[in-house]
């Protein structure tokens, strides 16, 4: 056998050796890259689940009906954070959610609320938005005292009396839950005013001895009302 053939069957078996040298190299390192890309999507799938994410959760009973303004303002929840595989699909983050809202049935304590949990109120009954000492009382008003044209449900006055030639600030920042539908055309009608249990003896007695004057507040950014009394000695001044 000629030297040239010898070399030529060595150089076969070397190049055969080396692609499959190179060939077990790259499937080690596409092996390698695989398991780090394996790796890297499955620390990122439980840090996922992991994640902090708020919630509201029902710190006591809300029992159906209660309207979200409600069961925020009197605090009948805590937000809370907890891994994201924990929280259930619906769950509530934002307290805005429950406004205009009111809960389709009881929740019980420990209970993430979620959207299920609400429905639109469009009952927005009276009853609905008192708590606590807190009472509705209906006032006459007449359209020289403050047109009803210009108050809407939801807003809320400051209320003046006037009586024994004195006008003096009566309560400042009170609520107007609802305007009856007995309005006449000329603006008169009644405002029904939320009022503290320990107040509605004083306001039943100024309905019937005192006129009342019915301030319209802004809607945001209103400042505290100063109280003020005036007679014809201080205006005249």
């Amino acid at each position: 056998m000629s030297n040239t053939t010898f070399t030529t069957r060595v150089s076969g078996k070397m190049s055969s050796r080396g692609w499959a040298i190179a060939l077990g190299i790259g499937a080690v390192v596409l092996a390698a890259i695989l398991l780090v890309v394996y790796l890297d999507r499955y620390r990122a799938r439980v840090s996922g689940r992991n994640a902090p994410t708020p919630v509201l959760v029902a710190k006591q009973t809300i029992r159906q009906g209660t309207p979200g303004a409600v069961i925020a303002n009197n605090g009948m929840y805590v937000p809370s954070t907890l891994p994201r595989k924990d929280v259930v699909v619906g769950a509530i983050a934002d307290p805005q959610y429950l406004s205009g809202r009111a809960a389709v049935a009881d929740i019980f304590p420990g209970h993430q609320l979620l959207a299920t949990d609400f429905a639109v109120d469009t009952g927005a009954s009276i009853s609905s938005q008192l708590t606590g000492d807190q009472r509705a009382l209906s006032i006459n008003i007449d359209t020289t005292h403050g047109s009803l044209s210009q108050v809407r449900a939801g807003d809320n006055v400051d209320v003046y009396i006037s009586a024994a030639g004195v006008v003096k600030l009566f309560r400042p920042d009170v609520k107007v839950l609802a305007i009856p539908a007995t309005q006449g055309p000329s603006g008169a009608g009644n405002l029904i005013v939320r009022v503290k249990q320990k107040d509605a003896a004083d306001w039943a007695f100024a309905a019937d001895n005192a006129q009342f004057w019915f301030v319209l507040r802004p809607v945001v950014g209103a400042k505290k009302t100063a109280k003020d009394t005036a007679n014809a000695a201080s205006i005249l001044r």
